[in-house]
């Protein structure tokens, strides 16, 4: 089962690792990078909007970041939580949830748009819920992941490396 997990997770990692380095490469780019801040800065206000008028104060006190850097930070925790999640780190799926969780709703809004035949509205609206069948998925994968009671790694059928016994009893499934 392990290479098949491997291939897995790779196939599912590719999504958010091609994503996070067209980012990174458009970023690098003067004019396509000015051209990806310009499109994405409606979103980006709206949210700072959202959150300030929730909150009473605004997010540049919270995240005092420019445009730039919330997409770079975005695309960083995107792609290393990607190649960590192909490492089968766990690290790596919470970065991946992170991430989704907090640009899905920035970013594919379909809620706003009130012209449910345009296609904005269907792209966001698939969109979001692509990433939010993601989330699922990672959510699940997490969630299936045995808990390390102890210093050895304990494996899918309770046994590791070691020839101690008692694997099953250190595996604590939450």
């Amino acid at each position: 089962m392990g290479a098949t997990a491997l291939v897995g997770r790779c196939m599912f990692a590719f999504v958010f690792l091609a994503s996070s380095l067209n980012k990174l490469q458009t970023l690098s780019d003067p004019i396509a990078g000015a051209a990806t801040l310009a499109s994405i800065a409606p979103r980006l206000a709206a949210a700072r909007a959202l959150f300030r008028d929730k909150t009473g104060f605004p997010l540049w006190m919270v995240l005092p970041f420019t445009d730039r850097t919330l997409l770079t930070l975005a695309a960083l925790t995107e792609g290393i939580g990607a190649a960590l999640f192909i490492a089968d780190s766990s690290l790596g799926a919470k970065m991946l949830m992170l991430f989704t969780l907090v640009v899905t709703p920035v970013m594919h809004p379909f809620w706003l748009n009130h012209d449910e035949g345009s296609a904005g509205y269907q792209v966001d609206m698939i969109m979001f819920f692509k990433n939010a069948a993601l989330f699922g998925a990672l959510l699940f994968w997490h969630g299936t992941r045995p808990a390390v009671v102890g210093s050895r790694r304990v494996g899918a059928h309770g046994s590791t490396n070691d020839s101690a016994g008692g694997a099953a009893s250190r595996v604590k499934w939450e």
